[in-house]
């Protein structure tokens, strides 16, 4: 079943740098994801740094002796933290930074490529760092003393509104951005959930067809057991008939889920049938692509034989029959498929398969 997701759609923001036009409605806003240049991703409140500074001078580090150097701060505006550094001889970056982190609350050090690192645990213009000019530790370390260091909002945050000119059955829904972007070349690439009418990837049926592809346009691919497991799952829990082009193709599994229990385990007898019947037909399938058409099938792929198709009725739900499937390869693999199936009581009419209970087992 297609989830009518559309995935990192790119658009240019209008010329007003704040607002940006979906090609589809977006049917859940909590499924909105929006990045900037491909790079940020931009929650609807908006992408914040801490306040930050790298010192310049490499690690390890040595202190004078018989004085304490001091690292003074004040985070946030707040009141003077002290973090004192006993006299030693080529301390390692790491014991600093933990040292720091031990004494000084609001900020994080780190290390990077032997460098300290600082930077505040807040976020955005309100997060700040001073470095007292009373730090004789700093100039040890690369950084500037005197100095304040703060926090940039990087993105403002964005709003859903609605554009009142559109149809009200399929509203188009407008990412506004609080504040203008820093460029007009800038773009943004947005992930969302559309209505089923406007999906592009089902064109509207409900219903998509399994083709996927990377970054570089080329089609993903699935071979060996993964290719058997899906194949088998495909066609034994797809309704027979509902391919106008292969009208073979399928069971009658979800029809017999409709019909009423009984004593002598009808249904039952029914899905095990119909699963023999459509493994026999694709083992037919495979070995035509083989011998007649000349495609390449690997031993991984092949369905060679159908061991054994067993129902268990659920200790938890009478209702729930697992269905358990072992298909050999022609590499002498047992393949296991598990899934649950959701029948009706005997007054039912009508049933559906659990999804939720599905599994799929590899065992060799």
């Amino acid at each position: 079943m297609c989830p009518h997701a559309v995935t990192e759609e790119a658009l240019f923001v209008s010329s007003d740098r704040m607002t940006v036009r979906p090609l589809r409605p977006i049917s859940a806003g909590v499924s909105v994801k929006v990045y900037l240049n491909h790079a940020i991703e931009v929650p609807s409140f908006g992408t914040a740094i801490p306040a930050r500074a790298t010192g310049m001078r490499r690690g390890p580090f040595s202190f004078s002796t018989g004085v304490n150097d001091t690292l003074e701060v004040s985070v946030n505006q707040g009141a003077t933290q002290t973090a004192v550094i006993p006299s030693s001889n080529k301390i390692p970056t790491k014991q600093v930074a933990d040292l720091l982190n031990q004494q000084l609350t609001g900020m994080v050090f780190s290390v990077v490529n032997e460098h300290l690192t600082f930077e505040s645990r807040d976020t955005g213009r309100q997060a700040s760092i001073f470095l007292k000019p009373t730090s004789t530790a700093a100039s040890l370390f690369g950084f500037f003393s005197n100095q304040e260091y703060r926090g940039q909002q990087l993105v403002s945050g964005w709003t859903l509104v609605s554009d009142p000119t559109t149809l009200e059955d399929r509203p188009t829904r407008l990412i506004v951005f609080d504040a203008p972007l820093r460029s007009a070349s800038d773009f943004v690439e947005i992930s969302y959930v559309t209505l089923r009418e406007e999906c592009r990837r089902c064109g509207g049926t409900g219903v998509e067809n399994d083709w996927r592809y990377d970054r570089n346009g080329k089609v993903i691919e699935i071979r060996d057991e993964g290719l058997l497991i899906q194949e088998l799952q495909k066609d034994i829990y797809t309704l027979r008939g509902s391919n106008p082009f292969h009208l073979w193709y399928g069971t009658e599994i979800i029809e017999a889920i409709g019909k009423k229990l009984t004593a002598g385990g009808f249904v039952q007898n029914l899905v095990v049938s119909d699963i023999y019947q459509a493994f026999n037909r694709w083992q037919s399938i495979k070995r035509q692509q083989e011998n007649d058409v000349g495609q390449f099938v690997s031993d991984s792929e092949y369905p060679f034989r159908l061991l054994s198709v067993n129902l268990q009725q659920s200790t938890q739900d009478p209702t729930v029959i697992f269905v358990e499937v072992t298909v050999q390869n022609r590499s002498n693999s047992p393949i296991q498929l598990t899934r649950g199936l959701k029948l009706p009581q005997a007054l039912a009419l009508s049933g559906t398969i659990r999804q939720s209970l599905s599994s799929t087992v590899l065992s060799g």
